[in-house]
C-alpha cells in the first residue's frame, strides 16, 4: 500500500515537473513543444496553451512565472523525497513506534500542502496572463479533455466487465 502510493506520489511529482518545463519551453516555443508531438497526461494541458495563440509577450510573462518558480519546486521535491523517505523508515521500523509514523506522515502531508499552495500560485500567475477570451477557450479545452478521459474511464471498465468470466456454476 505504501509503495503504491509512493508511486502515485512520485508520478504526479515527475508530471508537475515535465509540465513545468513544458510551459517553459512552450513559453519559449522552441524544440520539444508538447504541441505536435501528442504528449498525453498532463502535457494535454501545454498543447491546450498552443491553441490560445498566446503573443510573444505572453510567451515571455509565462516562461518569467515558470521560472521564478523553478528552485522553489526544486527545493519542495527535494523536501519530499526526504519526508517520504523517513515515512517509509518508520514504518518499517520493529518494534513499530506509532508517534514516529504519525511525525513522518504529517511531514509528508506538510510537504504536499506547500506543493499544492505552489502549484496554485504558478497557476494564478499563468492564468492571469491570459486574456478572458483565452481563459474561456483554456477552460473549454479542459472541460473536452476531462470528457474525453470520462469517456475512455467508461470504455476501459465496459471492456474489463466483459472480459471478466462469470462466475462458475455451482456443481451438484
Amino acid at each position: 500500500m505504501a509503495f503504491s502510493r509512493t508511486m502515485k506520489v512520485s508520478l504526479a511529482a515527475i508530471g508537475l515537473v515535465a509540465m513545468i518545463g513544458g510551459a517553459t519551453a512552450l513559453a519559449q516555443d522552441g524544440p520539444g513543444g508538447f504541441g505536435r508531438h501528442g504528449h498525453g497526461g498532463r502535457m494535454g494541458a501545454m498543447a491546450d496553451f498552443r491553441q490560445l495563440g498566446l503573443s510573444d509577450d505572453q510567451k515571455s510573462q509565462i516562461r518569467a512565472a515558470m521560472s521564478a518558480h523553478r528552485d522553489e519546486f526544486k527545493a519542495l521535491f527535494d523536501r519530499e523525497r526526504t519526508a517520504r523517505q523517513a515515512q517509509q523508515a518508520a514504518v518499517e521500523q520493529v518494534p513499530m513506534n506509532e508517534q514516529q509514523v504519525r511525525a513522518a506522515a504529517t511531514e509528508v502531508a506538510s510537504v504536499e500542502a506547500d506543493m499544492a499552495v505552489l502549484r496554485a500560485r504558478v497557476h494564478e500567475q499563468v492564468y492571469s496572463v491570459l486574456t478572458p477570451d483565452q481563459q474561456t477557450q483554456l477552460k473549454a479545452l479542459k472541460d473536452q479533455r476531462a470528457a474525453l478521459r470520462a469517456q475512455r474511464r467508461a470504455q476501459w471498465q465496459q471492456q474489463k466487465s466483459q472480459s471478466t468470466p462469470p462466475p462458475a456454476a455451482p456443481q451438484q
